[in-house]
């Protein structure tokens, strides 16, 4: 019988934190759910095949953006043409800009709690609809939600290397930022090191320039409450893309405030598009992140489409 199928990544900061509160969200499934660990990237595979297989219902994720992007991207290679189950994100990581996005709050046990109670009473469902970013770099396709290189990519290294990353690390690197901006520090530097590239927008040519970073997102928010996607649901199977020119710290820095409620910015500063297809042809390889993981491209060009729309339970 379908039920609610649980994928817990134990590795997680947050979990690690807190495991017992982890081993407990095992007792609050129903008798036909299903709780599985998984240790390794490699079990993930396994996991998605039997949730195939037993035509779960509804796929909970127990970890954060960066857990989530690496289970959705191997379970829409499993589930192939068959459509994904409705996806409950159960912020069961350090960083939760997703599930906060799209509106989803909470700790894990009492999203979980809630979750199998509608369920198993059957009532509605309150859902939200999200197209995924399809990320084809080389042979290797990720999927995911939001996109960033240059600002965005470098900023995340220098916060993952803290003993402790956390919102409060975040806002303090952001504002430590800005103000070695001002003083032509090296912090700023590292971090506004800029992209240099050719872009292809829905056929249409960008020619090769500088850019201080390009943000790709079918989400509104980038974390700390910042909403730059603003174009984001412009339409079924597009996305928004932020390009971020290379005008320096200050001149971003002060942009930030209307980023932070979602209005638009300069142009001059931060071009906003929405499109369906984005090819970045680069002179280095990028690093770049996709939903807080870090990663660096096999060569010089990242195509970026609409993937699937999944259902996301609130």
């Amino acid at each position: 019988m379908p039920g609610i199928g649980i994928v817990t990544n134990p590795n997680s900061r947050r979990n690690r934190r807190y495991p017992e509160r982890m081993r407990r969200l095992g007792y609050i499934l129903g008798q036909d759910d299903v709780y599985e660990m998984t240790n390794r990237v490699e079990d993930v595979a396994s996991v998605a095949d039997e949730f195939k297989r037993n035509d779960i219902d509804i796929l909970a994720l127990n970890g954060g953006d960066g857990t989530n992007h690496v289970t959705l991207t191997t379970f829409i290679k499993v589930y192939g043409d068959k459509p994904l189950p409705r996806i409950a994100f159960l912020r069961g990581g350090t960083m939760n800009n997703i599930s906060g996005s799209v509106g989803v709050s909470g700790e894990p046990g009492r999203i979980l709690l809630n979750l199998v109670e509608r369920y198993y009473t059957g009532q509605e469902f309150d859902l939200t609809e999200r197209d995924m970013l399809k990320l084809i770099d080389g042979d290797s396709v990720r999927y995911g939600f939001i996109f960033g290189n240059g600002i965005i990519a470098n900023f995340l290294e220098v916060y993952y290397q803290h003993r402790s990353p956390s919102p409060l690390i975040a806002a303090q690197l952001v504002a430590q930022t800005v103000t070695s901006g001002i003083l032509g520090g090296e912090l700023a530097r590292r971090v506004t090191r800029p992209v240099r590239a050719e872009l292809e927008l829905d056929g249409a040519i960008r020619p090769l320039q500088n850019y201080g970073s390009i943000g790709v997102a079918t989400i509104e928010q980038i974390g700390l409450g910042f909403r730059p996607f603003i174009y984001c649901e412009d339409s079924d199977g597009s996305f928004h893309v932020a390009l971020f020119h290379d005008v320096g710290t200050t001149q971003i820095a002060k942009q930030l405030p209307r980023v932070r409620f979602g209005r638009p910015a300069n142009p001059e500063v931060i071009t906003n598009l929405s499109t369906r297809r984005l090819v970045i042809r680069a002179e280095e390889e990028l690093l770049y992140t996709i939903d807080g993981d870090m990663h660096r491209s096999v060569g010089h060009d990242l195509t970026i489409e609409a993937g699937p729309r999944i259902q996301i339970i609130l």
